[in-house]
């Protein structure tokens, strides 16, 4: 890679870098939280009615791109027999 590349210069942003790594946590919980449900060998729909939610926000929180609660995660921990970590 050119280190004159502009995607090269806009990684190096110290905003860029938060911004990148605030979406990579989001998307290793979803990933997490998708084999977890698997592992259990529950459907979407049979979590859903576990957690006392709807199945189309099952799928939201799985997709990486919901905003997720602590009371929510919880509920689906829970359910999933995991324990939520706050890692630094």
């Amino acid at each position: 890679m050119r280190k004159n590349n502009a995607f090269y210069k806009f990684r190096k942003d110290k905003e860029y870098q938060r911004y990148y790594k605030e979406a990579s946590d989001e998307i290793e919980l979803a990933i997490a939280l998708t084999q977890a449900r698997k592992r259990k060998g529950l459907t979407q729909a049979q979590l859903a009615k576990r957690t006392g939610m709807p199945q189309s926000q099952i799928a939201r929180i799985e997709s990486g791109n919901h905003n997720v609660t602590i009371g929510t995660l919880n509920r689906v921990a829970s359910v999933l027999n995991l324990k939520i970590k706050v890692a630094g």
